[in-house]
């Protein structure tokens, strides 16, 4: 009851209206039915109206929704298996690379009012990164390539003043990633839960980036696809929007069918890193592909659940993946 109660006073009536609107739209239903519907999910379902609105529930029968991992069912997974004591090892980038050195595998600096150190860090290396410590969903990550016309005190000022603390050398991703996209790193996103001593991967997923971004972040203007347990995508990429790719806009490259190279060894780092904090038992891991093998870029103890059920990469049946998430976490 008190989750219900808290999600009653704290949710963005406003914004809930505006889906309400777009919902009865694209499925002719009208707006009160939405809304009642709407209610009787988040009870039933744990379910918010971006749920609702993002794996299509209107179009599902009851038993389908059951089987979606929602935002309450997401967070029961979180509850369960992460300790809140633990996450900013997580949320702190620094000392994440810190802990992670081993599959980080590149060089990086903390700006802690030591301009001597920033600056010898751009003699030895000349296309950047640079993050906020805390950065989410991509936000304020951004790519500084340094030549002869760079000032670097003012760069550096600059950081400061932005607090884009942690500078990182840029990661090259490998030839073969490079077609798919070769203006952002594309990652894998690779779900661990680490139970009773044992880890399982239990989600597969790629992000692509498009356009002009230098980040693939799903909600930073990137694409997303499922990927096999041999390292293939299976699916047609989709963005947030909705849209969906069979073929890459800008490389033209073949989305379904693509191998990811390395991938065995993706799947070990993630494997042999989710049991390094055993009080955070589930996390989202972000790895890169590079010509030597993949390297960590982050791991997220709070993975998004958004990407899990997209209506183009469910089941044959349309089910969602909480049966899968259910068995392994639960054992049931």
């Amino acid at each position: 009851m008190k989750y219900y109660i808290k999600r009653l006073f704290g949710m963005n009536y406003k914004k809930m209206f505006e889906v309400i609107n777009i919902v009865s739209k694209r499925s002719n239903i009208s707006k009160i039915k939405i809304f009642f519907d709407m209610i009787i999910c988040s009870i039933k379902y744990k379910s918010g109206y971006m749920d609702y609105y993002v794996f299509c529930f209107e179009d599902l029968t009851n038993y389908q929704r059951s089987t979606f991992i929602t935002r309450g069912i997401n967070n029961n997974y979180i509850k369960k298996l992460n300790n809140r004591k633990y996450y900013d090892l997580f949320n702190n980038k620094v000392e994440f690379n810190k802990i992670f050195k081993k599959y980080i595998k590149r060089d990086y600096i903390y700006l802690d009012n030591n301009y001597g150190a920033f600056k010898k860090f751009t003699n030895e290396h000349k296309t950047l990164i640079a993050k906020p410590i805390d950065a989410q969903c991509g936000k304020g990550i951004e790519k500084i390539v340094i030549d002869e016309n760079t000032n670097i005190k003012k760069l550096y000022n600059s950081l400061i003043n932005n607090s884009q603390l942690l500078i990182e050398d840029y990661v090259l991703q490998s030839v073969e990633m490079n077609k798919l996209f070769p203006n952002s790193v594309n990652t894998l996103r690779l779900v661990t839960a680490y139970i009773d001593g044992v880890t399982t991967v239990i989600f597969r997923s790629i992000r692509i980036g498009n356009k002009d971004n230098v980040v693939d972040n799903f909600n930073h203007g990137g694409m997303y696809s499922v990927i096999s347990e041999a390292g293939i995508i299976t699916k047609p990429a989709i963005d947030k929007l909705g849209n969906i790719y069979k073929v890459h806009p800008v490389t033209k490259t073949k989305i379904v069918g693509f191998k990811i190279p390395y991938f065995k060894e993706a799947l070990d780092i993630v494997l042999e890193a989710s049991t390094i904090i055993k009080e955070v038992r589930l996390v989202g891991w972000d790895i890169a592909i590079t010509d030597n093998g993949p390297i960590m870029i982050e791991g997220n103890q709070l993975p998004g659940y958004d990407i899990y059920q997209s209506k183009i990469h469910l089941n044959d049946d349309g089910t969602g993946l909480k049966p899968l998430f259910d068995k392994v976490i639960y054992k049931k």
